[in-house]
């Protein structure tokens, strides 16, 4: 158990966006880009049992994907999640949605996300992660994408480190989870609408990884009822990927997983 609170601590670390061990700052002054990318920071620091949520934005951008603002969860939702379960998975979604806000420089988009994970963060009682000074940090950075990227990622460190210490992986599992789901959502709806752009499927095909390391770490808790809630979903994405032959995924089969996603994403974030 000691060596799964770890790995997933390092899954949790890298959850929403990227350098989970970039140091603290107390205080509000613009903060020096970094003189690589993000990306190469974090391939050189961490190995990462999940890639971050950052790491799959950043495929969609790459794509050459627009940034499109209906494929998010709606931040008003925040207030109508009543259970743990549903809280802690939608952390996953907004986290997701903050990454891809993010990626793409949408600062009022930024903002919103970060202020609905506010929200969920509290709810949860995981206290420590959103203080004013952070706020503060993030409005001086906030046409800083690489710098706004490293405030954010530190204050979801102190969140699941939290998590972690406190034993409570399933929680976390939950998070990330969500924000798994939501990478995949986002992926396919912008695949669908591109009538199968073939960097999109791209994008798609290397998020397998993620998903079969997601199934694993998910099937040490099968016997818990909120796990084992959304492990069928799960397995059924893996199976998917196991199904697709050398010829690559046809467009019958990405309709079906597709649709098979949405309607996953669209359960939790109805709450």
């Amino acid at each position: 158990m000691k060596r799964f609170t770890s790995l997933l601590l390092a899954v949790c670390a890298g959850l929403f966006l990227t350098d989970c061990g970039s140091e603290k700052k107390s205080d509000t002054t613009t903060e020096a880009p970094a003189e690589e990318s993000i990306i190469e920071k974090v391939e050189r620091e961490f190995e990462y049992p999940i890639p971050t949520s950052f790491e799959v934005t950043q495929l969609i951008q790459d794509a050459d994907a627009g940034f499109v603002l209906g494929v998010t969860n709606d931040v008003n939702n925040a207030d109508k999640y009543i259970t743990e379960y549903s809280k802690a998975l939608n952390l996953g979604i907004y986290g997701t949605d903050l990454s891809y806000a993010t990626t793409y420089n949408r600062q009022q988009e930024t903002m919103q996300f970060l202020q609905a994970s506010r929200s969920l963060v509290d709810d949860l009682n995981i206290t420590g992660a959103f203080s004013t000074e952070m706020a503060d940090r993030i409005e001086a950075n906030i046409e800083n994408k690489d710098s706004l990227i490293t405030i954010v990622t530190e204050s979801f460190y102190n969140t699941y480190s939290y998590l972690n210490e406190n034993g409570q992986d399933k929680l976390s599992l939950l998070v990330i989870t969500g924000s798994v789901i939501e990478g995949l959502y986002i992926t396919t709806q912008l695949l669908v609408s591109s009538s199968y752009d073939e960097n999109i499927v791209k994008a798609f095909a290397e998020q397998k990884e993620t998903v079969k390391k997601l199934e694993l770490l998910l099937d040490q808790f099968s016997d818990d009822p909120n796990i084992n809630r959304v492990l069928p979903k799960i397995r059924y994405i893996s199976l998917f990927y196991d199904s697709v032959g050398e010829a690559g995924m046809t467009e019958g089969q990405m309709d079906d997983v597709s649709a098979s996603i949405e309607e996953t994403r669209n359960e939790i974030v109805a709450g």
